[in-house]
């Protein structure tokens, strides 16, 4: 058997990966540590690599609080139906726009990518979401969000760069076009349709702003936002500023950073091995 020889470069190189991997990871494993915490234990230490005590005070104090369920279910519903009805969209316009024959494909093209390019500003947004009637509702949250001009271009290459052969036979077969897509073509494109699913997942589940700016009523709030009004009253572990609670913020903000960021942690793994073949297909371009 014989043992790899090690320069000095690859030396160095394993040293910054090793640091790169601290500094990433650190942080994650500081707000846990930190949420299993007591406030004794907190205060006490200054760096927080391993629990020297552990509770879950912080976390039965986080589920007895109704606003962080609320938020929560807020958050499943809005990631839910919006990540199905975005890869819904995104789906259909990108077989549509990849399909060469097809009237009017390169006007919209060019339209969604018009959009990738240039924004109508915060007001305009606001004062059309309030118009049309969808303030203070998860519509709001879901409806301006549809299409992102980005994964519509992934889709758009990968069902460009797909063999016609199987499509006009099928074609030939009087099968139409949506037949094709939902019976044929989307069955094999497991791939790029994970991935770019994973990635609207993660913009509903993380978005705070654009709840900020559209959502008043609190019990509409979802935990992205939720988590960031609890992060910024650093004196405070309740989002309603008429209410002041110094009980251990500390370890209660770190308990609600783990719940909120725990859900995607756990659906990644089931698109992962989907992750890169997915991307790598829809970046590739004729």
């Amino acid at each position: 058997m014989s043992w790899r020889k090690f320069s000095i470069a690859d030396v160095g190189i394993y040293i910054a990966l090793a640091i790169f991997c601290f500094m990433t990871l650190y942080p994650f494993w500081s707000i846990i540590v930190i949420s299993f915490s007591t406030p004794e234990a907190y205060y006490s230490n200054q760096f927080h690599f391993i629990p020297t005590s552990f509770t879950l005070e912080a976390y039965e104090y986080n589920f007895a609080e109704p606003q962080l369920l609320r938020s929560f279910a807020v958050s499943v519903i809005v990631t839910a139906v919006g990540t199905a009805n975005s890869l819904f969209w995104t789906m259909i316009v990108g077989y549509f726009v990849s399909r060469r024959g097809l009237a009017f494909t390169s006007l919209v093209f060019t339209l969604f990518l018009i959009t990738f390019f240039f924004d109508g500003g915060l007001v305009p947004n606001f004062v059309l979401i309030r118009q049309l009637g969808l303030r203070n509702t998860l519509l709001a949250l879901i409806l301006p969000f549809t299409i992102n001009p980005f994964f519509l271009i992934l889709m758009k290459n990968y069902f460009a760069n797909r063999p016609r052969e199987i499509e006009e036979a099928a074609t030939i077969d009087g099968a139409s076009e949506f037949v094709i897509l939902f019976r044929i073509i989307a069955p094999t494109a497991k791939p790029i349709l994970a991935t770019i699913g994973l990635f609207y997942a993660v913009y509903y589940w993380n978005d705070w702003f654009w709840p900020m700016i559209y959502i008043s009523d609190r019990s509409l709030y979802p935990m992205a936002l939720y988590l960031r009004n609890l992060v910024s009253h650093a004196s405070t572990v309740s989002v309603d500023p008429g209410i002041v609670n110094t009980q251990n913020p500390a370890t209660i903000r770190a308990a609600a950073i783990v719940i909120t960021i725990l859900p995607i942690i756990l659906v990644y793994p089931f698109a992962q091995r989907y992750f890169v073949h997915g991307i790598m297909l829809g970046s590739s371009k004729e």
